[in-house]
Formats: C-alpha cells, sequence, structure tokens
C-alpha cells in the first residue's frame, strides 16, 4: 500500500513538472543594446509593462537587471507594481513589492515573492540613482519598439510624470522571470497593420510574430484570411528566434487578393510551430484593409528655393538633381529661383514662408534643408501617405499654347469641397553662358562628404551648369476655384484643362524664359484649399500623357468598373492568379456593358 501510493506521489511530480515550466519574458534579447540617460545627479525609476493576455495567471519570480558599471551607481531596487503614480513629482513606490538589492557589474538576479498576474497587467522595473559625470547612461535600452517596452519617470528631466518612451526609444532590457502552464511550440501573430489594398492585385503586409513557447522559433505556418479569402504560407526562420517569451521575427507576406472594394479585417493565424501544432491560447493577430479599385499613388512635392547668387544654394541644386535621378516621374520637384535671370516671382510670392537660402518645403507642408539627406527622408515619409485622389496628366503643345489636363479621381464616392487644382509649367535644360553659380563649397575638403564632393572641387563661382525643374510659369499660389467638384463618384475622373501662352512665360525683367519647348513639364497639383497643402501631384512631359488606353479612367458613373474578374485561356475563373501569367481580365462595368482583355498578371 505504501509502495502504491509513493508510485502515485512520483506520477504527480512527473505531471506537474510537465505542465509548470519557467521561461524569460524580454522584448528585445538578442538585438542591439545601447544605454540612455542625463549628465546629471539623477534618480531613475524605469518600467516595462506586461499586458499580454496569455501569461494571466502566470508567476512572477523575479527579474535580471543588466548594469554596464558600477561606478557612480547607487540606491538599486527592483520592484513590482500594478500601478505607477507621482505625487509632488515624486514616485509613489510599488504597490506589490520592492527588493533592495546590492548591484554588480552585469546581471543582477532578483526574487521576488511569487505574484500572479491578473487582466490588469504588471509592471515590473526597477530604481537606481547615478552621479553626475559618472554614470551618464546608465539604463539599458534594446531596439526593440513596443509601447509597453520602457517607463520613465526620473528626479530630472522626467520628474512632473511617468512617460512611456518605448516606440520611440526601445525598450527596456531586462529579463523578467516567469513560472507556469508554458508549452513547447507557442507562437502568435502582433503588429498586423491597417493598410490601404488595390484589387485584384498584390498587396504585401508586414507583421511580426512573437516567441510564446520555452523552444523558440525555428519555422512557422501561418494563415491569413481577408475578405473571405485565405493564404497559407510556411516560413523558416533565419536567425531562428530563442526561447525568450517575448522575442519577435518580421515577417512579409501577400494579403489573399480581393476583388470587391470595401473594408474588411485582416486575420493572422500560426497554426504550427516547429512542425508542431501551434499550442498558444492567442495564436490570431488581428488589422485592417480597405481595398480600393484604384488606388491612389501618393506624389509628393519638393519645391526648391535657390538663386544663383546664393552660395550655399548648390547643396539643393544637388539634392533635387539626385532625387530626380533616383525617382523619375514620381519625384516632383519644382525650383523657384530669386533674384537671378531665371525669377518669376519675388521671395514674398514664394508658396512657402522660408527663413533663407537655401530651403525646401515637401508639399507645402514642412520647411526643410534641400540638402539630398533631407529631401529623401522627409519625402520618403510623405510617399507613405493615403492620397484621397488619384491624379493624371496630358499635355498638348498646339502653336504657342501649352495646355495642361488634369485627370483626378476619388477611389471612393466623397462629399468634399476642400480641393482645388493648381498648374505650374517647368522646364529641364536651361543654361546661359553668362550665368554663374556662387559656390561656398568650392575648395572646401572638410565639406565633402560623397555627395557634395563635385563643387568641392570647383572654385568660388561655377559657370557651365545646366539647371533642370525650373519653374516658369503658374496659374497662382492657390487653387483655382471650381476646378473640382464638391462631390465625386467613385473610380470616375473629374477632367479639368489649364493653358499656358508660352508668349506670356517671362521672367521678372520681361524677358522670355522659354528655350527648349521640347523640355517643358505640366504639373497638376491637388491643393487643400483649407491648408494650403498639397494632397496629391503628377507631371507629364510636353506633348505626352501619364493616362494609359488601357487603364484610362472612367469619365462617368456608368463607365466605372464594377466587378473585375480573371480566367485561364480555357474560360475557366482564376480566384488567385499567379504573377507572371496569362489571362483574361473580364470587367463589368455599372451600365452592365463587359470588357475583357488579354493581360499577363
Amino acid at each position: 500500500m505504501v509502495r502504491f501510493l509513493l508510485n502515485i506521489a512520483v506520477a504527480l511530480l512527473l505531471t506537474m513538472s510537465v505542465q509548470a515550466s519557467d521561461i524569460v519574458y524580454n522584448l528585445g534579447a538578442g538585438t542591439t543594446y545601447y544605454g540612455t540617460g542625463q549628465s546629471r545627479n539623477e534618480t531613475y525609476d524605469v518600467a516595462l509593462r506586461i499586458s499580454d493576455p496569455a501569461l494571466v495567471g502566470c508567476q512572477v519570480t523575479g527579474v535580471r537587471i543588466y548594469l554596464s558599471s558600477l561606478d557612480g551607481i547607487s540606491a538599486t531596487k527592483a520592484w513590482l507594481s500594478k500601478d505607477i503614480a507621482v505625487k509632488s513629482m515624486k514616485f509613489t513606490g510599488a504597490d506589490v513589492e520592492t527588493v533592495d538589492f546590492e548591484a554588480v557589474k552585469g546581471n543582477n538576479e532578483v526574487a521576488f515573492t511569487p505574484y500572479t498576474i491578473t487582466d490588469e497587467g504588471l509592471y515590473v522595473g526597477y530604481t537606481l540613482t547615478a552621479a553626475k559625470d559618472v554614470a551618464t547612461q546608465p539604463i539599458r535600452l534594446c531596439r526593440s519598439y513596443s509601447a509597453d517596452g520602457f517607463f520613465i519617470h526620473t528626479s530630472g528631466l522626467y520628474r512632473s510624470g511617468w512617460r512611456s518612451i518605448g516606440l520611440d526609444e526601445g525598450s527596456l532590457s531586462i529579463e523578467v522571470l516567469l513560472s507556469g502552464d508554458f508549452s513547447d511550440n507557442a507562437a502568435t501573430a502582433i503588429d498586423v497593420p491597417e493598410v490601404n489594398a488595390k484589387t485584384n492585385s498584390q498587396n504585401q503586409i508586414d507583421f511580426l510574430v512573437k516567441n510564446q513557447g520555452t523552444k523558440g522559433l525555428q519555422s512557422i505556418d501561418y494563415t491569413i484570411e481577408v475578405g473571405g479569402a485565405t493564404a497559407d504560407y510556411h516560413a523558416d526562420l533565419n536567425p531562428a528566434v530563442a526561447g525568450y517569451y517575448g522575442r519577435t521575427y518580421a515577417l512579409t507576406a501577400n494579403l489573399p487578393m480581393v476583388t470587391t472594394k470595401g473594408g474588411y479585417p485582416i486575420n493572422v493565424e500560426v497554426t504550427r510551430v516547429n512542425g508542431q501544432p501551434n499550442a498558444s491560447t492567442t495564436p490570431v493577430g488581428s488589422g485592417f484593409a480597405k481595398f480600393y479599385n484604384l488606388l491612389p499613388v501618393k506624389r509628393p512635392v519638393c519645391e526648391e528655393f535657390t538663386g544663383l547668387w546664393c552660395g550655399w544654394c548648390p547643396r539643393g541644386f544637388v539634392g533635387m538633381e539626385r532625387m530626380a535621378e533616383k525617382y523619375g516621374d514620381d519625384f516632383v520637384g519644382i525650383c523657384y529661383h530669386n533674384a537671378d535671370a531665371m525669377e518669376i516671382m519675388s521671395s514674398a510670392n514664394f508658396p512657402a514662408s522660408i527663413p533663407g537660402f537655401p530651403a525646401a518645403d515637401l508639399d507645402r507642408a514642412v520647411v526643410i534643408d534641400p540638402s539630398l539627406h533631407d529631401i529623401e527622408l522627409g519625402w520618403s515619409w510623405y510617399r507613405e501617405q493615403f492620397a484621397p485622389l488619384a491624379v493624371d496628366v496630358a499635355t498638348e503643345l498646339d502653336g504657342d499654347n501649352l495646355s495642361v489636363t488634369a485627370y483626378v479621381v476619388s477611389p471612393l464616392d466623397m462629399d468634399d469641397d476642400r480641393y482645388q487644382l493648381s498648374f505650374v509649367l517647368k522646364q529641364d535644360g536651361m543654361q546661359n553662358s553668362t550665368w554663374q553659380q556662387a559656390n561656398y563649397y568650392g575648395g572646401r575638403d572638410d565639406l565633402r562628404d560623397g555627395v557634395m564632393d563635385w563643387f568641392c572641387d570647383q572654385g568660388s563661382y561655377v559657370s557651365g551648369l545646366v539647371y533642370n525643374d525650373v519653374i516658369v510659369a503658374w496659374s497662382g499660389r492657390g487653387g483655382i476655384e471650381g476646378s473640382l467638384p464638391e462631390h465625386y463618384d467613385g473610380d470616375v475622373a473629374y477632367e479639368y484643362t489649364y493653358t499656358f501662352d508660352l508668349n506670356d512665360v517671362v521672367n521678372t525683367s520681361g524677358k522670355n524664359l522659354v528655350q527648349d519647348r521640347s523640355k517643358l513639364t505640366g504639373i497638376a497639383l491637388v491643393i487643400d484649399k483649407t491648408t494650403g497643402e498639397i494632397v496629391n501631384a503628377h507631371q507629364a512631359l510636353v506633348g505626352t500623357t501619364t493616362v494609359t488606353a488601357i487603364d484610362r479612367p472612367a469619365t462617368s458613373p456608368d463607365e466605372a468598373v464594377s466587378e473585375t474578374r480573371f480566367f485561364d485561356l480555357q474560360g475557366r475563373r482564376v480566384l488567385c492568379p499567379v504573377p507572371g501569367s496569362m489571362l483574361i481580365r473580364s470587367e463589368t462595368l455599372r451600365n452592365g456593358q463587359v470588357r475583357t482583355r488579354k493581360v499577363i498578371y
């Protein structure tokens, strides 16, 4: 009988050892580490927050805090708290447990009385005091950006209250020791985005897969569902993700193809981990997709303000040239000259208020330095923003009249009277043997940066330059009243034409600026009249159009496409076309007509 009871006890212990396991919670293990802090006498209170629903019921048993140096460090404490608050500019203290510890260089492991995580979540943190000019960066962070990753309060800079700065600065690099019922193979999808997408097209999303299991992640299988369509994927992760709870791996995948415009949830479900069924209790991450038949391409406008007399303006000359070379017609650049032969207006009439020369603006929303670095950085950000209207342009030269026609399309039915059109005429290849560009970079080896080197090799004035993107005429600073409607039918083009008389294209001295008609480009700008900002734009060289015969926009509601289907060459419907395949594209218009054409998807 005793032997029987002993066998039962051993079996129970073995069962408990299988069910209960330990894991380390760490948001950024394996990433780049770096320090942060102030060069002053400062007390730091820092924490991360555990808010993952899958961890409710697990126990926090300790924490590991890494200190790169002990110089100037004192009064070290580790703590757990359900809430963090400040009173009279001081942290009110942890409401679960605080443990004083004697710090050592490297990892400091501090044990807590086991605490069970509730659905309120839990802050895990530490406090230390750093001496001025000795311990200048005592807080260790990692390049894992999370809203729950880094909370800070200090006796100096952040004394008024706790701040959540994990999305900007990175996450607190501590290891939280957890005990619970953790599986070997478990993961979930997080940070599934909200995206704008195009129907009948391949659309990609980026998201993270987060480890929740003790064996980490070597491979995963997952399913993406959106708008009733699904797609299954397998990914071998390289490098593999070690078995720390919270470590992540970035993935990019195609959404299943959706044929009908509208808004749909995106669900990403991790189905298998390391070849085994996913044991996560929260395997699905969700986002949202808005599908449009026409997804407007955002083309930010960069307006540069320059002059031949301006010695630092070669910086903008190079920036604009390099951007045009790299991005082609998607880069809509316009150069406004001041106090030289290419000037068409005084600086008081510029579309942006600038502090001096050189300068530039992006979409008339922000003024920047016109260096290549600053232009590309800002322009790339604006390029990712959603444009409410799509723009195409056609230009035609008839005698001395150059007409610029804009075709503007809303992807949705919309009532909005904010938008107006404005037009610009610019010219490439402008040059004159008498023009000399002032050059403060001449002979300055200390200004060589791989971008401005050519100008560093020149003298104080540079002759023979060819000036591109020079504005030679415009319809005016603001938009044209009545150029766009107050109501838009979705997927229908609204057309407006503005005509430039080339005889009137003159500089402020009255001299005609047209040097070569073949190098003129018409630009259509969509202006938000309430802000004066540019919401989208496009450009076309004289005698050309950005509208193709195949994809010309509908010019009436009845011509708009209501449904698109794809068929193989044998007439069988294809729900998920493979890129590069030859298909029959069938478009049903709102008026009931059907048009088909053979395409390579």
